[in-house]
């Protein structure tokens, strides 16, 4: 592996999303990722009736090793390789791995130096502790359901991903990066955890920055901002486009670059807490206008005029736009593509240099590395602590 983060071996002992794209993104910056799976596989590698196999796109990038950790012999093989690890992650419910003999106590005894990171739905203390969390819980109990939507609805609409997954993830790789930082100080490794509830609540900066200040709880709102107008989508002649007008500069071009200068000048839209306070007259004043031309034809005349917009694409028409192509989030290896960890770093660029591994299609590579010989390995493979890949095993 070659990147800012090469050297550093990081244990992946997690499932689903959260934890996975946390080690994810230590592996597109470099670290060797070594994902830890039950023999039978992480069930995302199998959902009956799935299009796809979820598992694939946040664990390319990793190598592969099967361990029966509800063994005594398959947790020791975990607790040699963290003998020589930097970073371990986790996601299990708190205690859960404890009872394996593999929390953080037990792995900082054999390792004082490894960084420990673990994600859990409420946390490691606290009255939720124990129960078990997914992302639409957090989306729910975070508030950000009761915000979402449209005006006026009374039907709770979740994110269209999983923000508070993908946040504990990305959370959890700043905290690995920082304790790292620390250890390089001091020498010290130490525990690292975020919550997928905190993760969410910790996006609901204008919502609860307004509850705090006023009192008032946020509502529904569709596509439109708080705090500007008009700031969200609105109806062309061929769709939607959205638009970010969020100051008084850029309501006069606006307003010019969609030929109704008038606008400007009325009592009602004519400053940014009255145009707020009428977005309702605002959006219908609008979109009588905007209905005469195509999206494509106002985008070019509000870029003219340097207006923030765009046009409201399908997951499709977003990997096909000219701007996202440039950039080269799409990476393709072993003739498949996947999404690189959005990162730029110019001298140690993010690289994606394998596919996703079968299950415990490095068993044996990463346990020899780690300085068991081939009679042990073959033993742990035969009395089920360990495992291979499938299709090797029957060859």
């Amino acid at each position: 592996m070659t990147g800012a983060l090469a050297g550093l071996k990081v244990l992946d002992c997690t499932h689903v999303i959260a934890g996975a794209y946390c080690s994810l993104i230590l592996a597109d910056l470099g670290a060797d990722v070594i994902k830890i799976e039950p023999p039978a596989g992480e069930t995302t590698r199998g959902h009956p009736g799935a299009p796809f196999r979820a598992f694939d796109f946040v664990n390319r990038n990793k190598r592969a090793i099967a361990l029966d950790l509800t063994t005594e012999t398959g947790a020791a093989v975990v607790r040699k390789l963290a003998e020589t690890a930097d970073v371990f992650v986790e996601n299990y419910r708190p205690g859960s791995l404890d009872r394996l003999g593999l929390g953080y106590e037990a792995l900082k005894a054999v390792n004082p130096r490894i960084v420990y990171a673990s994600v859990s739905g409420f946390g490691l203390d606290g009255p939720y502790r124990d129960r078990g969390g997914f992302d639409l819980i957090a989306q729910a109990m975070s508030g950000i359901m009761s915000f979402t939507g449209e005006e006026g609805s009374d039907k709770p609409v979740a994110a269209g991903v999983p923000l508070s997954d993908l946040n504990a993830g990305v959370f959890a790789a700043l905290g690995v990066l920082a304790a790292l930082r620390h250890r390089d100080l001091t020498g010290e490794g130490q525990q690292v955890e975020t919550s997928l509830l905190e993760s969410a609540l910790a996006y609901t900066v204008w919502e609860t920055g307004l509850y705090l200040t006023t009192g008032e709880v946020a509502q529904r709102q569709g596509t439109r901002h708080r705090l500007a107008a008009p700031y969200e989508a609105l109806r062309t002649a061929d769709g939607h486009m959205v638009v970010g007008v969020n100051n008084q500069r850029l309501w006069l071009r606006f307003c010019q670059a969609i030929g109704a200068p008038e606008l400007a000048a009325e009592a009602a839209f004519e400053r940014p807490n009255r145009r707020v306070r009428n977005r309702d007259a605002l959006q219908a004043r609008l979109e009588a206008i905007l209905a005469a031309d195509t999206t494509a034809n106002w985008l070019a005349r509000l870029e003219a005029q340097g207006v923030p917009a765009g046009p409201l694409n399908t997951i499709a028409e977003a990997w096909a736009d000219p701007q996202v192509q440039a950039r080269g989030l799409l990476a393709e290896v072993d003739g498949r593509k996947f999404v690189r960890t959005p990162i730029k770093l110019h001298g140690t660029p993010v690289a994606l240099s394998r596919g996703p591994a079968e299950v415990g299609e490095h068993t044996r590579e990463v346990l020899a590395e780690a300085g068991f010989s081939g009679e042990e390995i073959e033993a742990l493979i035969g009395e089920g602590a360990a495992a291979i890949e499938r299709k090797e095993a029957t060859a």
